[in-house]
């Protein structure tokens, strides 16, 4: 099965990382994402054909090409493109990859690029779970005691810290859940009327004559 986010999202959503972060992002990714398909069984459901059956959402992403540059960014994670255009022209569908949510054209266009295409905003929501997941195991070092929060000082210089992940153990927040869909609140409700009636208001006394 595949991850649901690679380590040039990372990179590209968060933050650059050194060598020894990108080794342990590579090893955290598998780890991660079966971790979702895993929340995702508790609940009786299979969560990439839940990716397969979320709703495509249109998307137009529009640059402008300087005649050098071959590849550009885009938003999101095409699930299918529908068309590009350069400077108003149709560019057949030879002329471009798409890979992942970057678009790498045969010949440098120039000039103003539009490219319509749909995505699955699940799939899109779970690579930033994942990332956001990796980013807070990175930043809480592993040698760390788990804390909340711990200041440190020497002589009149202090600083204090706020650790993201004070446990250090690899899991979904109740946030990240809730933004795959895996967690909704829970409405429950206790009926004092039903069948207490007659005990909360039992019948008047019977005057004996």
């Amino acid at each position: 099965m595949s991850n649901y986010a690679t380590v040039e999202d990372i990179q590209k959503l968060k933050r650059p990382l050194t060598n020894a972060e990108q080794e342990r992002a590579e090893a955290l990714l598998p780890v991660v994402s079966s971790l979702i398909r895993y929340e995702a069984k508790k609940t009786g459901r299979d969560f990439d054909e839940m990716v397969m059956r979320s709703e495509l959402c249109p998307c137009v992403d529009e640059f402008t090409g300087d005649g050098i540059i071959t590849e550009f960014n885009l938003t999101y994670t095409p699930n299918a493109v529908i068309s590009v255009r350069v400077q108003g022209a149709s560019v057949a569908p030879e002329a471009f990859a798409v890979e992942g949510n970057e678009i790498t054209f045969t010949d440098a266009p120039s000039g103003p690029i539009s490219v319509l295409y749909d995505y699955r905003a699940l799939a899109d929501v779970a690579r930033g779970v994942v990332c956001d997941v990796i980013m807070r195991e990175l930043n809480t070092p592993g040698q760390q005691l788990p804390a909340t929060s711990y200041s440190e000082s020497a002589g009149s210089v202090s600083q204090s810290f706020s650790l993201p992940n004070s446990s250090g153990s690899i899991k979904l927040w109740p946030s990240d859940l809730k933004a795959l869909g895996l967690k909704r609140q829970k409405i429950d409700s206790l009926d004092l009327w039903a069948n207490k009636s007659a005990a909360c208001f039992p019948p008047p006394p019977r005057r004996l004559r």
